[in-house]
């Protein structure tokens, strides 16, 4: 520990100041000609030897005569031990006493033979020794551990104590908290040593360690709890790679001989069924009442007897409000681990991993500790707790239990099912480089139908996801399908979960893939899947076609989903209404798997939900949210090797950029997708670049440009079988053929997609629809068409579409001569796009608003939406609100429309009024109409 301050150059005890300034008035006290006492008591490690250490030193400097002393566990028992240590150094100075004194304390000290002396005449000569010491000097008594000295030295000490005055001598002695020692404490003044605070903690951790791993630095902390002997010792029992963060920190720490003996006295004298109950509590750690007590022989009767005698010995205590048992200190925990043998140790890692049937992670974990050798049952238990795991998210965990579950398999079928098995999961979980090895494992001679099916689904994912090898993966998962459907002695449960994973990621290598022979493969086998599987096969392979059909469908998919339900599910469910435009109705679903999956270490999983989040997010004009969620799911991505999801996060990125005009990031995120996708002939890869592009292209009215990108992705007039994306772009192509005289090009797309009946897909699809019959009405019933498309449900939602709609009819007013009109609506498109930093929208809409006659940076007078700087007063947020209760909804309604909390549209409705100069919603719809 840092600080005995021998020296002005000597460093200060961190966080002692309080303890050096009361032992600094001691020694002042005692150089001055008086005489004072300190016991000092605390828990043992918490700097009590340090203090005596630092006030040793000071005296030293100040000149006094330091005799020190500390008591031996050992020598507990041996009378005199402890004056012998304390005087054994001033055997020269036994001459200045008189001869009677002198012959007392030379056969103590064991100088001159003869009986043990008389305790009287022993405290009488000691005491006069340490006056003659004081004639010439100053003299300081240093007791360390005084709880261990013997009871003989312990009284003779007790006796000079009381004796001191008038002469210049001190005492400082330190015990441990809660032991018996005979001093008499009304000659002394006492203080507690109490553990580091939190800020003294951490300044001493980094002063000794620095460079900690902030999560290790934080588990030292947690661990040592104030504890400065802890903070300065467990850092030294760890690997360097530990101490990096890049290696996995143990459950409990290996302690040094210092830190055990904190408790193991303690610990040792406890019944065995004290010590097996605290042995489960210290692998528990959780501290669960249930589990302990369940995992205990004899169940909650035994335990309430044996957890007595370790809350008399201070060592836990029981939490009866929130049913835990809570150890004293973090430390209790180690001690008792490694006082433990390693069979002890197992004993109860088995005996937790039976209780925690209901919570596979956690069992799976003390399964694993409690078996070494081969075991079938144990293999089977731990395979059962796997799916467990699986199904609840808990990815990291079901790796590991497959995993060790065929180390202890007998048969090598067994082994290998469950290798098989292990990769699948690990290949779920984005673990591609983990899954390889795990393939390469497996016997194919060896290899049953479902055996096959996983190890397929494992490479299935590695080719698509990172070397975009969609054909070979295409080739393989066709094989696994049809072995695995053709199998007759497979489970049905196990062949229809198998079946769906294949038949999805044959989905998702077509749609990358993007050719016509991909998909007919897949449709050809759409009558010998589930209804699961067949449902996403109409939503991701032709929404426009089969997509109403999907709606209903797929919300009773949802509906069916139980709370805590595998997330990998939700995902893909997720997926299928993100492609027929309907994810903003399951936000909330998704976004709590997203959750699991990322708590479980499956942070593919949780990257691909990001990924669906973000792009609804888009959708609903939360741009800056949804760039948030891109880049860190882009970081995933990257780092777990998921090449074509990364491009699709890309793809997203570079849309938001598009609408900001922000070119050279456009360009750069686009030649990467462009890198990474097309070399492996990616259709995918093409939408993917193309689209930014002709945003970027509309948005800086370069229309020959937009449109030549958009009639790539979709030709115009035409929606391709197999062509999930078409949608994505029709308001895009419609606007560019228009502005590049295409009409009845333009007109014929619009009249594909009525006749295809895409509005009936989502509201959104509806408002783009809808904006697009608009943009393509003659002249004549072009107004009737602009409101009808702005008065649709919900458009306030799509604030993005919504505002290039209002652009678009302002437009048009402006051309017809009807400028008070078009300022209305124009105005009502700046603010969203103003938002949306969408700067080159917000510059055609600034000059569409000065050609309607008004000066596009003066200030509204209509009711105050934007600050006099251009800078809106409501938020894209706070303006849907708004919208949503103009029209009568209630709190609650617009909550569950936004999946916001009620508390939360209360907020916002809180701020929207005074900045539209209202006091309640009846002002709302003429606050809004006057924008």
């Amino acid at each position: 520990m840092r600080g005995l301050r021998e020296s002005a150059e000597r460093p200060e005890l961190i966080g002692r100041t309080a303890e050096l300034a009361m032992l600094g008035r001691l020694i002042e006290q005692v150089s001055c000609g008086g005489a004072s006492s300190v016991l000092l008591h605390g828990a043992a490690g918490v700097g009590k030897s340090a203090l005596l250490d630092a006030v040793a030193a000071r005296a030293n400097g100040a000149g006094f005569q330091v005799l020190r002393a500390t008591g031996v566990e050992s020598e507990v028992t041996l009378p005199w031990s402890g004056l012998h240590h304390l005087l054994y150094g001033l055997r020269d100075e036994l001459d200045r006493l008189q001869e009677m004194q002198r012959e007392v304390l030379e056969r103590l000290l064991g100088l001159s033979p003869g009986p043990a002396p008389d305790r009287f005449a022993v405290s009488a000569a000691v005491l006069a020794l340490l006056h003659a010491l004081a004639e010439d000097r100053p003299v300081l008594l240093v007791l360390d551990d005084a709880q261990w000295l013997d009871e003989a030295s312990e009284r003779i000490i007790a006796f000079v104590l009381r004796r001191l005055a008038p002469k210049r001598i001190g005492c400082v002695s330190a015990v441990r908290a809660e032991s018996k020692v005979c001093l008499d404490t009304s000659a002394v003044s006492q203080h507690r040593v109490e553990s580091l605070d939190a800020a003294a903690a951490a300044a001493l951790l980094d002063s000794r360690s620095p460079g900690l791993a902030p999560a290790v630095r934080r588990r030292m902390l947690d661990e040592a709890a104030g504890n400065p002997l802890a903070l300065l010792e467990l850092p030294a029992h760890l690997s360097e790679e530990q101490l990096s963060g890049s290696a996995e920190l143990p459950g409990w720490f290996s302690l040094s001989h210092q830190l055990e003996s904190l408790y193991a006295d303690r610990v040792r004298s406890l019944p065995k069924s004290t010590r097996d109950l605290l042995l489960l509590a210290a692998f528990d750690t959780t501290g669960s009442l249930r589990a302990i007590w369940s995992a205990l022989p004899g169940g909650g009767t035994a335990a309430d007897c044996a957890v007595v005698p370790a809350e008399r010995a201070a060592l836990v205590r029981i939490d009866s409000e929130n049913g835990r048992l809570v150890f004293r200190h973090p430390l209790v925990r180690s001690v008792i681990v490694q006082l433990a043998t390693p069979d002890r140790r197992r004993s109860a890692h088995r005996a937790l991993g039976a209780a925690l049937v209901d919570e596979p992670e956690r069992q799976i974990g003390h399964l694993i500790a409690g078996h070494l050798a081969p075991d079938d049952v144990a293999a089977q238990t731990l395979e059962s707790a796997a799916h467990r795991a699986a199904r609840c998210g808990a990815s990291n965990a079901a790796i590991s239990a497959f995993r060790h579950a065929s180390a202890l398999s007998l048969k090598p079928q067994d082994r290998s099912r469950r290798l098989a098995m292990a990769a699948f999961a690990s290949s779920h979980a984005g673990r591609l480089d983990t899954a390889a090895d795990l393939l390469r494992s497996l016997s194919d001679e060896q290899a049953e139908p479902e055996d096959a099916a996983r190890a397929a689904t494992a490479a299935a994912i590695r080719l698509i996801h990172r070397d975009g090898d969609v054909l070979t993966a295409h080739r393989l998962l066709v094989r696994a399908l049809d072995d695995l459907i053709d199998a007759a002695d497979v489970s049905p449960v196990v062949a229809q979960e198998l079946t769906d994973d294949l038949f999805y990621l044959l989905i998702e290598a077509s749609t990358y893939g993007g050719g016509p022979q991909l998909w007919e493969e897949v449709a050809a086998r759409v009558g010998r899947v589930s209804e699961f599987a067949k449902l996403g096969f109409d939503a991701l392979a032709d929404p426009v076609r089969c997509g109403r059909t999907v709606g209903p469908r797929l919300r009773r998919a949802f509906d069916m989903i139980p709370e805590g339900a595998d997330p990998k599910r939700v995902t893909q469910l997720a997926h299928m209404a993100l492609y027929c435009d309907d994810l903003g109705w399951y936000r909330g679903k998704a976004a709590r798997a997203a959750e699991v999956s990322r708590a479980g270490g499956a942070f593919a999983g949780w990257a691909a939900t990001t990924l669906l989040l973000a792009l609804d997010s888009y959708h609903t004009a939360g741009w800056s949210e949804a760039e948030a969620m891109l880049r860190d799911g882009l970081r995933v991505a990257q780092e777990f090797g998921y090449t074509t999801l990364g491009s699709r996060m890309r793809y997203q990125l570079a849309l938001i950029e598009a609408g900001r005009g922000r070119v050279e990031a456009v360009e750069a995120l686009v030649h990467r997708i462009v890198e990474t996708s097309l070399p492996q002939g990616l259709a995918a890869g093409e939408v993917m670049a193309r689209q930014p592009l002709a945003l970027l292209a509309l948005g800086n009215g370069d229309y020959e440009t937009a449109f030549q990108h958009c009639a790539r992705i979709s030709p115009p007039g035409r929606f391709p079988a197999y062509s999930p994306w078409v949608l994505w772009s029709l308001l895009d192509l419609v606007e560019a053929a228009v502005m590049t005289g295409r009409t009845e090009e333009a007109r014929a797309h619009v009249a594909a997609a009525v006749r295809a009946d895409v509005r009936s897909l989502s509201p959104r699809v509806a408002l783009v629809v809808a904006g697009a019959v608009a943009l393509t009405a003659p002249d004549d019933e072009a107004q009737k068409r602009y409101e009808e498309a702005l008065a649709l449900p919900d458009t306030a939602r799509y604030g993005f579409e919504c505002a290039r709609i209002r652009l678009a009819y302002g437009q048009w007013l402006i051309e017809q001569g009807r400028c008070d009109a078009a300022r209305h609506v124009l105005r009502c498109a700046l603010a969203t796009l103003e938002n949306l930093e969408a700067r080159p929208w917000v510059e055609r809409a600034r000059a569409a608003y000065g050609a309607a006659g008004a000066e596009a940076g003066a200030p509204d007078k209509a009711a105050g939406v934007r600050r006099q700087s251009g800078e809106s007063v409501l938020t894209s947020r706070e303006l849907e609100i708004a919208n949503l209760a103009a029209t009568g909804k209630s709190n609650k309604e617009i909550a569950e429309q936004l999946f916001l909390s009620q508390r939360t549209v209360s907020t916002h409705l809180y701020n929207i009024f005074p900045k539209l100069g209202i006091n309640s919603r009846a002002g709302l719809r003429d606050a809004l109409l006057a924008l």
